[in-house]
């Protein structure tokens, strides 16, 4: 597997150790969990992060250079979920702007994101928050200059080439194209957020 690795010593029994990766950081991190050679694994868009016991990075190292991303099993595993999605309006404010940018109609943006099949890579920045793949390869959409204080829960925004899901209100910079009319977080469930990374999304209008 083609990846680069940065190694550091952050205590005298612990290395962080982060690998790049340019596909399947989810399904990479599922498979270095299974090898059980690190405390902890966490993943990220394109990296993964490990705290690893010196003792064990030999085995690490070795490990890294015998995966293979397109054996079977490598890929995870995940269920469909359909979100309903009201688009433009107070809902997406900033849509005509963003079309106006990429130069498609707003009937045409919204016709590409339905089609597409979405796959939720990681949860960051805020509790819930989904970063969502999917969009075409060469679409850019920068964000806001100025972050917005508050931004409503079931918000959706795109920035870059990815699309993202506010599953709680709060403070967010990516410009909005519309809001899910489903419920995403359950503060009594055992897995109080909908959206889990590998999951696969497609969106719904209504």
């Amino acid at each position: 597997m083609s990846a680069e690795r940065i190694a550091r010593r952050i205590a005298d029994d612990v290395f962080e150790y982060q690998v790049e990766t340019s596909r399947g950081a989810q399904a990479l991190a599922a498979q270095l969990r299974a090898l059980d050679l690190a405390e902890d694994v966490v993943a990220g868009l394109d990296t993964v992060s490990l705290r690893v016991d010196p003792e064990k990075l030999t085995a690490l190292e070795a490990a890294l250079a015998s995966l293979k991303p397109d054996e079977a099993g490598f890929q995870l595993e995940s269920e469909t979920i359909e979100l309903s999605i009201q688009y433009g309006g107070e809902f997406g404010p900033d849509l005509t702007e963003i079309c106006y940018q990429i130069g498609l109609s707003e009937s045409a943006f919204i016709a590409m994101h339905l089609e597409r099949m979405h796959t939720v890579e990681m949860i960051g920045f805020t509790p819930g928050f989904s970063y969502i793949s999917g969009l075409p390869d060469g679409f850019a959409v920068p964000r806001l200059s100025q972050p917005r204080s508050r931004v409503p829960a079931g918000s959706v925004g795109v920035s870059s080439d990815y699309t993202g899901v506010y599953a709680l209100a709060g403070p967010g910079g990516w410009p909005l194209i519309g809001r899910i009319q489903d419920q995403l977080f359950d503060p009594d469930s055992a897995s109080p957020f909908r959206l889990r990374p590998g999951h696969r999304v497609k969106f719904k209008a209504v």
